[in-house]
């Protein structure tokens, strides 16, 4: 059994109604531009960090660094269903629901939105109880003022016990907890609701940038002992890698380096993106054991002549690390390389998205059928 054998979408962004059952190992989502793909990692990434509202403000904002940096609000709401119906002068409300079955010990995760404004009053009891079921937790304060907000109340429900007491079976099952969010405040990190998820982690077209981040995930790595595997990796790139090290030669800045049979120690930002981008993939792996891999846009940055040898390397890490993976691509290439490196064994599943009557559809493609379609008869299955 997997982390996640089974998921339905029922209401997230533009996506309505979406099943992908039976999941593997390794997924490939695929489909045309607009079908929903980046949607589902997005969807998946809050259904493992139900209850941690740091999770959907990140997810939220991922999206964002591709196109225009909108307000922490704006962009959160846009996790939700919008329509026509809405009157941009109104104060909006919006709600997500995914559903799942799996080894992760979770069966619904809801979410509402409700946008509101109000006069700030310094007396207000930080934890205030608003009902006698939902917390209202206070993130975020300010001085006397006129402020924009917005209340995310998120729901948790666990599966039912197998054997549960007759007196027991009207008990409310799901946990809930509800965020006032106020924009332009940072929020701080919360812990403690962090108990009920399974980790996780999403790898955008542009992570590996981030020489920080990598610094961080590099630390956790060698920590580990998997630093000699990150190197394997991104040798694939270039062969003279030799290894990684953290150096801070000013003495105010810790910087990464790679050593490297010809040029010496060299900055990492001296490479190009494919090492950077693999290397990233790598260090994410390394903190994921036993959790969820998301990669938005697979092939990013990654040369045609190392897709396989790369994705071979990957396959068989979220293996042995009992790492399921998620991926997007628009790639036949890609789709052909996952193939090719998953051919030992039955761990790699294709679902095509598509839009009709409103609603989002998946056909899945286990890996038998993918090898028979494509190196047999090369048919097309993106779209």
């Amino acid at each position: 059994m997997r982390n996640i054998d089974n998921l339905t979408i029922h209401r997230f962004r533009g996506i309505r109604d979406l099943t992908l059952e039976e999941l593997g190992q390794i997924n490939l989502l695929v489909g045309v531009n607009n079908s929903g793909k980046t949607s589902v990692l997005e969807a998946i990434s809050t259904y493992c960090n139900p209850l941690d509202p740091l999770e959907w403000i990140n997810t939220a904002w991922r999206r964002e660094i591709k196109f225009s940096r909108k307000s922490k609000l704006e962009s959160l709401k846009w996790l939700f269903p919008q329509n026509n119906e809405n009157n941009p002068d109104d104060f909006y409300q919006g709600e997500t629901f995914v559903s799942g079955s799996g080894n992760f010990n979770l069966v619904e995760s809801k979410a509402t939105y409700e946008e509101f404004e109000e006069i700030w009053d310094t007396t207000e009891n930080n934890n205030e109880e608003y009902d006698q079921k939902n917390l209202i937790d206070e993130i975020d304060i300010d001085n006397d003022e006129i402020r924009y907000g917005a209340y995310l109340k998120l729901t948790f429900t666990p599966p039912e016990p197998t054997f549960q007491r007759i007196e027991d079976e009207n008990k409310e099952r799901s946990i809930s907890k509800k965020f006032k969010i106020w924009e332009n405040k940072p929020l701080t990190t919360l812990k403690k609701y962090r108990d009920n998820s399974l980790s996780v982690d999403t790898v955008t077209p542009f992570s590996h940038r981030i020489e920080q981040l990598q610094i961080k995930l590099l630390t956790g790595a060698t920590f580990q002992g998997f630093k000699k595997e990150v190197v394997e990796l991104i040798s694939m790139i270039d062969s003279e890698i030799i290894d990684l090290e953290i150096l801070d030669p000013t003495g105010k800045n810790s910087r990464l380096y790679v050593i490297h049979k010809t040029l010496g120690i060299t900055p990492i930002s001296s490479f190009g993106d494919g090492v950077r981008r693999l290397l990233f993939i790598a260090l994410t792996i390394a903190k994921l054991k036993g959790g969820i891999l998301l990669i938005d846009e697979l092939e990013t940055a990654i040369h045609t002549e190392a897709l396989v040898p790369s994705f071979s390397w990957l396959v068989k890490w979220c293996r042995k690390m009992n790492v399921q993976l998620f991926a997007t691509t628009h790639s036949l290439e890609t789709v052909d390389a996952m193939l090719a490196a998953s051919e030992s064994t039955n761990d790699l599943v294709l679902y095509r998205l598509y839009q009709k009557d409103m609603q989002t559809k998946a056909v899945r493609i286990d890996q038998a059928k993918l090898g028979r379609v494509r190196e047999n008869l090369g048919l097309e299955v993106r779209w």
